[in-house]
């Protein structure tokens, strides 16, 4: 029920194959949490900083401080990440400081499910270079931060605090997975600088190598986001579909029977072939080329719908590489879920029975003209994602309600009227 996000498919080979059980810490407000790997480094899965239910962490608290419970920090996830992910331990405080208060009045606690996985780690000091290596497989990144987050790792005089944190796994996957080897630069002139004054380090963890029988998967597929998907994938042989289109055309994505589940995509260009008729070789020179967010931006529009359109266009996700022409490239499955729509202004109610609700994707806004017909359906691009809020709203329930409100999400989009579509699975 813990387990919402697993960030790259050797998780997905690990738990499928290796039995890895995820491990859960609570600590109260004012305590510090403690996680530790005897084996491999941490990888975070969930994290809360606030307030689920009135039994934990209640001891000598009236009940106004504890008959909140919908309290939830957002981002309590990529906090826990960026202090805890890659490391073989670490410490965390319960307190506001670091998570930031989000229910004033109520006592918190803070709730961590994270997992060890068997990993190895580099580390670039600040102004050198090393490179990661792989000669009979291909590379996985799971985390990487640019900062200090031990003062014993790479000695210095300015090794002046343990807290700086500045994450590149996105960009460390970008350029990295898939590749034999790979060079690392520890430079602020790469990175930006996340703390001026202190001396810092690249921090890698990844893994080397695919097991055998996946290697027919493409090396593309870098990221796997629901234990769902890693249910199906492992005892259903789901079939993920690849398409791509090149620079001012369109990909179309469509599912027979599911819904759709973006699982990677890129607008860029990573060889010098796919769409290479009648370009120079000027256009095609830049193998290297991504746009960090094709994922994001493809899963806001196509995830959950039975088919999409997405123009391959610098209008759409901006220009990654000025004078390379580019081509848009999305990898994705069909999934057997559940869908759920509440129109503006009206409530709804996701009920599973005996089994227990898992969100997949979710968005308050309009992505067709159809769906809840109205004078105002006057826009097909509404797009304000909800999953995160869903997820911690309604995933483990066996029911959950929900309610089309601008005054619960945010009016991304004023004067048009909206819906609140849900993925779901019952588990």
């Amino acid at each position: 029920m813990l387990v919402h996000k697993l960030s790259l498919i050797i998780l997905m080979l690990l738990l499928c194959h290796h039995g890895v059980d995820a491990k859960r810490t609570v600590i109260c407000e004012g305590g510090s949490a403690h996680l530790g790997c005897d084996l491999g480094f941490i990888k975070v899965i969930k994290a809360n900083f606030g307030r689920t239910d009135r039994t934990t962490c209640i001891s000598g608290r009236p009940s106004n401080q504890i008959s909140n419970v919908h309290c939830f920090r957002q981002s309590s996830l990529h906090t826990v990440s960026a202090r805890c992910d890659g490391r073989k331990s670490c410490s965390v405080p319960a307190v506001n400081s670091v998570f930031s208060d989000p229910c004033f009045g109520t006592y918190k606690f803070l709730d961590i499910t994270y997992d060890c996985i068997p990993s190895k780690r580099s580390i670039t000091c600040e102004n050198t270079q090393s490179v990661i290596v792989c000669d009979s497989g291909v590379i996985l990144v799971h985390y990487a931060n640019y900062g200090r987050r031990d003062l014993s790792i790479c000695p210095h005089k300015l090794a002046k605090t343990p807290n700086c944190f500045s994450p590149q796994t996105s960009s460390l996957r970008s350029r990295c997975n898939g590749k034999k080897s790979c060079s690392l630069s520890a430079s602020n002139s790469l990175y930006s600088d996340p703390c001026p004054g202190v001396n810092k380090y690249l921090e890698v963890t990844y893994s080397l190598r695919l097991l055998p029988h996946f290697k027919h998967i493409t090396m593309l597929l870098q990221k796997i986001h629901w234990i769902s998907l890693i249910i199906l994938l492992c005892r259903q042989g789901i079939e993920m579909k690849r398409y791509f289109t090149c620079e001012g055309g369109s990909v179309q994505l469509g599912c027979d029977w599911g819904y759709i589940k973006v699982v990677t995509a890129n607008y860029g260009r990573t060889d010098r072939t796919t769409c290479s008729s009648g370009r120079s070789a000027r256009e095609l020179s830049n193998v290297h080329c991504f746009h960090e967010t094709s994922v994001q931006m493809m899963a806001n529009r196509c995830d959950g719908r039975k088919s999409c359109s997405v123009p391959a266009a610098d209008s759409v996700f901006s220009d990654p590489c000025a004078g390379t022409y580019k081509y848009l490239d999305v990898s994705y499955l069909c999934l057997p879920v559940r869908r759920s729509v509440t129109c503006e202004g009206s409530q709804g109610l996701i009920d599973c029975g005996n089994a227990v609700i898992w969100i997949h994707h979710a968005n308050y806004g309009r992505r067709d003209l159809v769906t809840c017909p109205h004078k105002l359906a006057t826009s097909s691009d509404c797009y304000c994602p909800q999953t995160s809020s869903l997820r911690s709203s309604c995933n483990g329930k066996k029911t959950c309600h929900l309610n089309a409100s601008n005054s619960v999400f945010t009016n991304q989009c004023p004067d048009v009227h909206k819906y609140l579509e849900v993925t779901y699975s019952c588990v």
